[in-house]
């Protein structure tokens, strides 16, 4: 059976881009010599998943 995209999509992946965008500029206006130390972990995983979400659902279509 064939099944309808969602309409939403596109203002899902619009959505997750500027959040991405949002957390660059602030990771660069922020970054320290310990770049790891300082944000923490849990972070950068975060960034690695709204990356992946944005690529998946852009090569989904």
């Amino acid at each position: 059976m064939y099944r309808r995209r969602d309409k939403h999509v596109n203002i899902v992946i619009l959505v997750l881009i500027c959040i991405l965008i949002f957390h660059i500029i602030r990771i660069l206006l922020h970054v320290k010599i310990y770049f790891v130390y300082s944000m923490g972990m849990g972070y950068l995983l975060f960034l690695g998943l709204i990356f992946f979400l944005i690529v998946f659902l852009i090569f989904k279509r």
